[in-house]
């Protein structure tokens, strides 16, 4: 009897009546909508919570409990709830997807809800925004949405925000090299008095700026108080690397014992990266000290951990080209591609500017000869780690490639389809095009150009053993003008010259006979670059299907060249393909 009773008050309730039968006074009211809304509120933001941990591990199932918080947020009719899940949507477009464009779309729409209903929320937006573009190194309209963001938080009160948008202020302005605005936003985000394990970065970033500028007086008070043992400052010791590169730059050697001491203890304790700017700059320290053993050494084991981070970057992209290598093989070979122009652009800068200090150095002293003798020795063993380093570089590039022309090979096993089986062996030949220049690049001296005499004669003589199965084999003849081009250049070249061989091998010819022949040239004519590849066959047909794969990959591949494209009957009365060729980089 007594559970009946609970049940049909709960029914009661639920219909909007009390006990005694009477409807709900206004002050009932009021605390049951007030409920409702705290509800609403956790439980929005228990999704917002889940959406953010997948988007950290990169994982789509982000966008599922963003939606879900958006959803439940317009069912009630709460609209920081929507506001918060849309900049949850924008966080999961930018930082899981790459989509600027449309991850600002969410935050716009987000400010839109925010300004409508009068909602403070819109400053935090605005700050997500001017983060999105201070990543992606726009810095202009970085800090016009942080100056908007500020504007708003100050006239909120809020205090904490404000703190934020000063530091990365400070930070976008320290990247634009205005130091004197980047020095003025962050010591005052210093003299605001919350969030205190906040100034500590910031006592790092000020030290750092202020020894670009080599004024070391100023910056090793604020670079000391970054490397200050306390609770509030968990980075401690990943900050000895900026006092150990002001003291190298500043040559101080004064009080630093206990520096080393901290910095060697800290070397096993931090990440893997703040582990090779540690040893990288501990390197510098012995360096300048004059410590040359003890400077190779930890050079030694900075190069170690160098490896072990690209290891791990390696194997992750395995992983990826196991998943889905055929919708991210290009970017792939994009990123890698910047990589190594990177890391060749460090070491030539490395050493124009370590020469250019010895050779100051040698002028100014004459009398320390054999310091300036180890220190090139020193240098010299640096710059052939690099160049092996970069070796490795091309040698794991060509590797990945060939891990996705295995993948083709077993994918292509599992096809009945003729035509799709031929795809796949289109599209493995492609791959093997880039796999042949990184081979060549990690297996010569020159470590960014490729010859087209030895590339052309290999990839031509690749393709033939690859689809000659008939009786007779058609005959071909090279005539290449021996040329070193760079791999911006070579890839797409490579790409087109595939697509023109196997097209007459798939068409030009039926059947093949003794007398089936085809003609490959490559000059240099002027300021132009001309390819053509001419045959005795069929000839063209009086429409080219621009539908085709073949065709539309040769256009697109033309247009990163600046080539134009011409197909037309030749001297052998079959067909000629002449590519001309206007944006080039010769070596």
């Amino acid at each position: 009897m007594k559970l009946i009773t609970i049940c049909f008050c709960l029914i009661l309730g639920c219909l909007g009546f009390s006990q005694n039968g009477n409807k709900l006074s206004d002050r009932e009211r009021l605390i049951l909508a007030i409920d409702s809304t705290t509800i609403t509120s956790e439980k929005v933001q228990r999704y917002a919570d889940l959406a953010w941990e997948y988007i950290n591990t990169q994982n789509d199932s982000a966008l599922i409990y963003a939606d879900k918080a958006f959803n439940l947020s317009k069912e009630k009719k709460y609209y920081l709830g929507q506001a918060i899940a849309l900049e949850t949507k924008g966080l999961y477009h930018e930082i899981v997807v790459g989509n600027y464009e449309k991850a600002s779309t969410f935050y716009f729409e987000g400010i839109q809800i925010c300004e409508k209903n009068k909602l403070s929320y819109s400053a935090s937006i605005y700050h997500t925004l001017g983060v999105m573009f201070h990543t992606t190194d726009s810095y202009e309209n970085a800090l016009k949405y942080y100056k908007i963001a500020y504007d708003l938080a100050k006239k909120n009160n809020d205090l904490e925000l404000q703190k934020k948008c000063l530091i990365n202020m400070g930070s976008v302005n320290s990247s634009l090299e205005n130091f004197e605005e980047a020095k003025k936003y962050m010591l005052e985000s210093l003299e605001i008095d919350v969030r205190r394990e906040l100034d500590y970065s910031t006592y790092a970033n000020l030290g750092n700026l202020l020894t670009k500028q080599e004024n070391f007086a100023e910056a090793m008070p604020f670079i000391e108080k970054a490397t200050e043992i306390s609770p509030d400052n968990p980075d401690s010791e990943i900050n000895l690397y900026f006092l150990l590169n002001a003291k190298a730059k500043a040559h101080d050697s004064t009080n630093m014992k206990g520096v080393l001491k901290r910095a060697e203890a800290a070397i096993n304790k931090v990440g893997i990266r703040d582990k090779s700017l540690l040893l990288r700059n501990m390197g510098d320290y012995y360096a300048f000290i004059g410590n040359y053993k003890k400077a190779l050494a930890y050079r030694d084991a900075y190069i170690d951990v160098f490896e072990e981070i690209k290891e791990k970057q390696r194997d992750e992209t395995v992983f990826e080209l196991e998943a889905q290598y055929e919708t991210e093989k290009k970017q792939r070979e994009l990123d890698k591609k910047e990589a190594a122009e990177k890391l060749l652009f460090w070491i030539l800068g490395s050493i124009l500017v370590l020469f250019g200090f010895l050779v100051f150095f040698f002028l100014k002293n004459r009398r320390k000869n054999m310091q300036l003798s180890k220190q090139k020795k020193l240098l010299e063993a640096t710059v052939d780690e690099k160049n092996a380093l970069l070796k490795e570089t091309h040698h794991r590039v060509k590797n990945s490639f060939q891990i996705v022309s295995s993948l083709l090979y077993l994918q292509s096993e599992n096809i009945v389809d003729k035509e799709a089986k031929l795809a796949m062996k289109e599209a493995q030949n492609r791959v093997r095009s880039m796999v042949l220049i990184h081979q060549k690049l990690y297996s010569k001296e020159q470590l960014v150009g490729i010859s087209t005499e030895e590339y052309f004669t290999d990839l031509t003589k690749d393709i033939f053993e690859s689809h000659q199965f008939e009786e007779n084999t058609i005959k071909y003849s090279l005539d290449v003008e021996p040329l070193v081009l760079d791999i911006e250049t070579i890839t797409p070249l490579g790409l087109i010259l595939n697509e023109l061989i196997t097209n007459v091998l798939k068409h030009a010819f039926n059947p093949v006979s003794e007398k089936s022949e085809m003609q490959i040239r490559f000059k240099k004519k002027g300021e132009i670059l001309q390819l053509q590849v001419e045959d005795n066959g069929v000839g063209m047909p009086l429409e080219i299907k621009e539908s085709s794969f073949g065709i539309q990959l040769i256009k697109a591949l033309a247009k990163k060249l600046k080539a134009k494209v011409v197909f037309s009957k030749g001297s052998l009365n079959g067909s000629l393909a002449t590519i001309d060729i206007y944006r080039f980089n010769e070596l």
